[in-house]
């Protein structure tokens, strides 16, 4: 999986490696190393962890990823995949980012507890100072409100670097505390509850209607299968957006699913009517988080609104699993359906750190007016 290797920051016994990827396997010890570390993290990650960003790095990331690791002696503390991207604030700069597929809705650094200031040092360190530094640093989809933030802001302020936040992006949230009957009855209209009774009687008098959700009884080959063929039949397909448009895409939503299963992360949960499957959806958990990964309805039962009753159910569902946390939508801002659902709001943004020299100082200061004035600018009125 590695090539080239090499210890570029080392103090103490904090070292840090930059090993760019360039086949599907993973080293047998960094794989046990980050595994471990995916066990005690300050925030949980799942499409970083080995099972999630094993598939995305096959499918989308052959020589063009490389992994971030930090070190304290043979213990993992830190990891965070990284791509060499060119142009910012249209400006042909070269910098860093967090590496992200098309499918990847959070990026935050996979993060030891307690190691937060010793592996934000060494991130900037390695990919600033090394010798392979570019422009900056860019931390890409983290929680604005999230410690990860908070602690490598103040790690970069402590050592003179110039960072700023860019490109936030407000999405639904589903937080733990109460039913989900109690918290449709804050966010919801009784006027809206009841309609969407009434649908659900009227979907009830075509056929005998089941909720079910992925247990380990359960076949994850035909639920995947379902899945692929019931997103297919509606407009993704026509746009060629669908994962079965794709092989790259089913291959690794397959892959995913998988692991997810074997690492006890999957939340899987359908809504059928005679047997058939009508609407789907499918998250990923990790230590009581979750990500709404994707979902999917039949058009033909359109008008009963099956996908606002599946992540119904898959309310109902988490709300009542002891160890849940929240559930990020991953939808985007303007989401009618889900918004009207959920009505906490998660902010995710990006993170520029620039490395400690001038020129980068520099870079990255002119980067951050550049993007200021453009943010100012009046909105273009179309003619009439």
């Amino acid at each position: 999986m590695y090539q080239n290797a090499a210890m570029v920051s080392d103090t103490g016994e904090i070292s840090a490696m930059l090993a760019p990827v360039v086949d599907g396997a993973i080293d047998a010890a960094l794989l046990r190393a980050w595994e471990e570390l995916c066990s005690d993290l300050v925030e949980e990650n799942p499409f970083y962890e080995p099972w999630s960003l094993g598939p995305a790095l096959d499918g989308f990331g052959r020589g063009r990823v490389s992994l971030a690791c930090v070190w304290s002696g043979e213990t993992l503390i830190g990891l965070l995949p990284v791509a060499a991207v060119r142009g910012y604030a249209r400006m042909p700069l070269g910098y860093w980012k967090s590496w992200t597929h098309p499918h990847c809705y959070f990026a935050a650094p996979l993060v030891r507890t307690g190691w937060e200031e010793p592996v934000f040092n060494a991130l900037f360190a390695l990919l600033g100072e090394g010798g392979g530094a570019r422009g900056f640093l860019r931390f890409a989809r983290m929680d604005r409100d999230g410690p990860l933030m908070s602690a490598a802001q103040a790690a970069a302020l402590r050592e003179g670097r110039i960072c700023y936040e860019a490109g936030a992006a407000e999405r639904a949230l589903l937080c733990a505390g109460a039913s989900a009957e109690a918290t449709l009855a804050v966010f919801l209209r009784k006027k809206k509850r009841k309609e969407l009774k009434r649908l659900r009687n009227r979907l009830e008098e075509k056929g005998k209607v089941d909720v079910r959700e992925f247990s380990d009884g359960d076949d994850l080959t035909a639920w995947t299968d379902a899945f692929l063929s019931l997103e297919h039949s509606g407009w993704k397909a026509k746009k060629g957006t669908s994962l079965k448009a794709n092989d790259a895409d089913a291959a690794w939503f397959r892959q995913t699913l998988a692991g997810a299963r074997d690492a006890g992360k999957l939340h899987f949960i359908r809504i059928d009517l005679d047997g058939r499957p009508i609407a789907m959806l499918v998250s990923l958990l990790s230590g009581g988080a979750g990500y709404s990964l994707k979902i999917c309805h039949d058009p033909e039962f359109a008008r009963y609104s099956p996908g606002v009753m599946v992540e119904i159910e898959a309310m109902r569902s988490l709300l009542e699993r002891p160890d849940f946390r929240f559930m990020d939508s991953c939808a985007a801002p303007d989401h009618s359906m889900i918004n009207g659902l959920w009505r906490a709001r998660r902010e995710v943004t990006g993170l520029n750190v620039s490395g400690k020299g001038l020129t980068s100082r520099a870079a990255l200061a002119l980067c951050r007016m550049l993007e200021g004035a453009r943010a100012r600018l009046p909105a273009v009125q179309a003619r009439p």
